[in-house]
């Protein structure tokens, strides 16, 4: 593995409390978005996201280089899962998935010569790009515009909504606490998804790409990037156009969130370029 470049910036500017990361050694590179939580995980003053972000990166640390992607993504569940049992056990945590640690990522393995892709993080290669928006996301994002225009249409302005985005969080809040009871689920609902949570068990939902024998450049970035680009400073520039176009993120590029105040974006973003 040759590095080219790579970044994580967290959206509150605290690199304690970004919860993406990177990961690159010899063996793996890898990208990791821990899934944003408003509570803490388990006894940790930690959030959820964090903690997941700190376990999926000492399993990789762990992991043997020749892995199959099943191998990895067990090896990476079950890392989650055994946190659960230092904190009292999966019971609770089983039973209540808002409390899970929860994490998507993207990963390249040298000895398998593939990429494996689970949720939206985003992989380049070759000038396509590798990736699963989910319905669920989807649906909560349109919902947040169909907010915000019903707002804008009762006489509030996009400077109103960006200055208080409670407006907003207030009526999408309730039904964003329902996204959860659909994770990793075994019944084939419209609206189920898997996660690494330590209760993961879809494997068909990794996208994996193979890699040609001979090196190839590859591009791993996570959702705080619209749209992955083949460069670092384009990814960037792609992401700040867009903010400054469509701050509230609802026209241009939807989100389930905006900037809020002075955060240096909607989301926490990581990206890596690298060879294999």
């Amino acid at each position: 593995m040759q590095v080219i470049e790579h970044s994580t910036i967290g959206k509150l500017g605290e690199p304690d409390r970004n919860e993406d990361g990177i990961f690159m050694s010899p063996a793996f590179a890898a990208v990791i978005d821990g899934c944003s939580s408003i509570k803490p995980a388990g006894s940790s003053s930690k959030t959820s996201g964090v903690v997941a972000r700190e376990l999926i990166g000492e399993a990789l640390s762990l992991l043997d280089p020749a892995a199959t992607m099943e191998e990895a993504f067990s090896a990476l569940n079950t890392a989650i899962y055994s946190w659960y049992e230092g904190q009292g056990g999966s019971g609770v945590f089983e039973a209540h998935p808002e409390l899970r640690a929860s994490a998507y990522c993207a990963i390249a393995s040298a000895a398998r010569r593939e990429v494996w892709v689970l949720g939206d993080c985003q992989a380049l290669i070759d000038g396509r790009v590798h990736t699963h928006h989910k319905r669920v996301d989807a649906l909560m994002e349109d919902l947040r515009a169909f907010i915000i225009e019903h707002l804008l249409l009762e006489g509030y302005s996009e400077a109103d909504l960006l200055k208080e985005p409670s407006l907003v969080d207030r009526q999408l809040r309730p039904i964003m606490a329902l996204q959860p009871a659909f994770q990793n689920r075994a019944e084939p609902l419209s609206y189920t998804y898997a996660a690494l949570d330590g209760f993961f068990s879809a494997y068909s939902a990794i996208i994996c790409i193979p890699l040609t024998c001979a090196p190839v450049e590859v591009a791993l970035a996570t959702d705080g990037y619209p749209k992955i680009r083949s460069t670092l400073e384009a990814s960037e520039e792609h992401l700040m156009r867009i903010i400054a176009s469509d701050p509230l993120l609802y026209t241009e590029f939807r989100s389930t969130k905006g900037v809020v105040g002075t955060n240096r974006s909607f989301d926490d973003r990581s990206y890596l370029r690298f060879i294999v």
